[in-house]
């Protein structure tokens, strides 16, 4: 296996702007997943480092070596796609041998790798049929099989799960899970789904218009987002972004206006804000419950029952829309006034810029 570095790498389309100024270093046996809205740049990056798309700018080396100008079929990666890329004519059996036979390697070591690889994902009673015969997990896992058929350095995936319906994503994500546990590989996996993401990934690489915004492991990007956007853009449901007014600022404690006149405490970095200055207060939906003394009211619009909770959706005085997950207590009723509590849960603050400023308590608070 081998670790993936890229250095200031860019990626231009004429005079369109894909990639900017990428850096990023991926540990050798390490799960990487890069995650960001449709067109920031996250497959491009990810056939930029495969070799199937050039570089403008930058470098990219994998292991020891520099690979800019190194064809993809030498770099020593594999690559899983969405659209699994079978050949309808030929077995599980045929499709996993097919590029080993063509770079002319022994049968008997091709057998040895079938086997090996039908093993680990449970192929065995799949390998004589065709595609039109397995199931979308199925023939999802004969592409990862082909993939490991190779002895690559680096697996990449892109957005490998996206066909498949919700059971089997679930299902599927636990089996890349496992693979790359059993093979300690370097794994590059990308998708649009922070679910994946936040369940699967060692680090989370989260990106917009072909930037990184900000690189960490799971907790870490859901506990300390570094801007309203990441803060946004991983957790499900989404987290609450309510406009806010800073009304008294003593050192790092701050009191906000939040809609409908709500004051709410928080805790800033010292000197980041001023009094009358305008924030926004994020709060994730496990945060926020129903409650007769709760500070935030609103309208309750929709509850989606869920089994062991309730996502209580209600608009603000303000027209703000936000979300409360209940869990072991009766939702209010569609229509109904309800007011909502906020517990003991990070307070997020974002200024002006959308940058956090919220203080941790770790950090001394």
């Amino acid at each position: 296996m081998a670790k993936v570095a890229l250095a200031n790498v860019s990626k231009d389309y004429g005079a369109v702007n894909v990639i900017r100024d990428v850096s990023l270093e991926i540990r050798d046996g390490e799960f990487v997943v890069f995650v960001g809205p449709s067109g920031c740049g996250k497959s491009t990056l990810l056939r930029m480092i495969a070799g199937f798309e050039t570089i403008t700018g930058g470098e990219i080396r994998i292991g020891d070596n520099r690979v800019n100008d190194v064809a993809a079929r030498d770099r020593g990666v594999a690559m899983v796609f969405q659209n699994y890329a079978l050949y309808p004519h030929m077995t599980a059996r045929e499709n996993m041998a097919f590029g080993l036979k063509n770079i002319g390697t022994p049968k008997a070591e091709i057998a040895q790798r079938i086997a090996k690889a039908s093993d680990i994902l449970q192929l065995g009673p799949y390998l004589e049929r065709k595609p039109r015969a397995l199931s979308g997990g199925q023939r999802q896992r004969v592409a990862i099989g082909r993939a490991i058929m190779r002895e690559p350095d680096v697996f990449l995936f892109d957005e490998p799960l996206s066909n498949l319906d919700a059971a089997l994503r679930v299902s599927m994500r636990t089996e890349i899970a496992k693979l790359h546990h059993r093979l300690a590989a370097t794994m590059i996996y990308v998708t649009h789904d922070q679910t994946e993401a936040m369940t699967m990934a060692d680090r989370i690489v989260v990106l917009r218009a072909g930037r990184i915004e900000q690189v960490g492991a799971p907790i870490e990007l859901y506990e300390r987002p570094v801007n309203a956007f990441v803060a946004g853009f991983l957790g499900a449901p989404r987290i609450n972004l309510i406009p806010a007014t800073v009304v008294s600022v003593a050192g790092g404690d701050v009191e906000l206006s939040a809609p409908g006149g709500a004051r709410v405490q928080a805790k800033v970095a010292p000197g980041s804000v001023r009094t009358g200055d305008k924030v926004t207060l994020g709060l994730r939906p496990e945060n926020l419950t129903p409650s007769a003394d709760g500070s935030i009211a609103g309208v309750v619009d929709v509850v989606e029952q869920l089994g062991s909770s309730q996502l209580v959706y209600a608009t603000l005085v303000d027209g703000a829309s936000i979300v409360s997950e209940v869990r072991g207590a009766v939702a209010p009723a569609i229509g109904s006034r309800v007011h909502f509590a906020i517990g003991a849960g990070i307070r997020h603050v974002f200024n002006g810029d959308d940058v956090a400023i919220t203080r941790h308590a770790e950090a001394g608070a």
